[in-house]
């Protein structure tokens, strides 16, 4: 096939101003899919040639003016004479092999493994995560029931009077301990009674003072 003047898509998208290749490419590959209009193919390789460049011109012109793309293309016919397709088209047959076809072919199947690819990674992910989730649960130990609990804080109020009623009697024996002038309160002249006062607070003071470390004793706290 002679051609007076042909251009691949590069070349022949600048003689079209205002549009990127990539679209004007998309147009003609859309409309070889509505098969509207065919284009010449060398070796596999579509060549562009003037009939292709009107076409071209007709549809920038079109969508300049916001025509709809698709009101363009029923145009077409009615415009120019349009290159029919290969009685072979699509089959592969004759060399002639739609190269854009098996790209756009080629990208669905890569992006539906790569979807699928997807999935059954966010699925191994969520597996995962729930079989540590199961295991860390059985690892820790069985709620207390609430009988358990009660049981709990009665010995632990146990535990404290124990504690308290030891400290006290300690404090009493150190009270005992002291010089009598500390102890004792004159009453009158002549009689010296305890002061129960002051014996009272000593008490007091005392097992305040030691029952952060009673308590760590207790429960072997370091």
């Amino acid at each position: 096939m002679e051609l007076e003047k042909a251009w691949k898509i590069s070349e022949f998208a600048k003689l079209i101003e205002g549009n990127h290749h990539n679209t004007i490419n998309q147009w003609f590959i859309a409309l070889e899919e509505k098969r509207i209009h065919y284009v010449n193919r060398i070796l596999g390789e579509k060549v562009y040639d003037e009939k292709d460049l009107e076409i071209g011109r007709y549809i920038s012109e079109g969508r300049a003016k916001k025509y709809n793309l698709q009101l363009i293309f029923d145009q077409l016919p009615d415009v120019f004479e349009l290159r029919p397709f290969p009685l072979d088209w699509g089959t592969g047959e004759g060399g002639l092999v739609d190269l854009e076809a098996i790209r756009r072919q080629m990208e669905a199947t890569f992006e539906e493994k790569f979807q699928k690819a997807q999935i059954e990674i966010r699925n191994e992910v969520v597996s995962a995560a729930t079989q540590l989730l199961e295991e860390h649960r059985k690892s820790l130990p069985a709620p207390k029931s609430d009988e358990e609990i009660r049981l709990e804080k009665i010995n632990e109020k146990m535990s404290r009077m124990r504690i308290e009623w030891k400290l006290e009697e300690k404090a009493i024996e150190e009270w005992s301990k002291l010089p009598e002038n500390e102890r004792m309160k004159r009453i009158g002249f002549f009689r010296k009674d305890e002061d129960l006062g002051k014996r009272s607070t000593f008490i007091r003071q005392y097992v305040q003072e030691n029952m952060e470390a009673a308590l760590k004793e207790e429960y072997g706290v370091n």
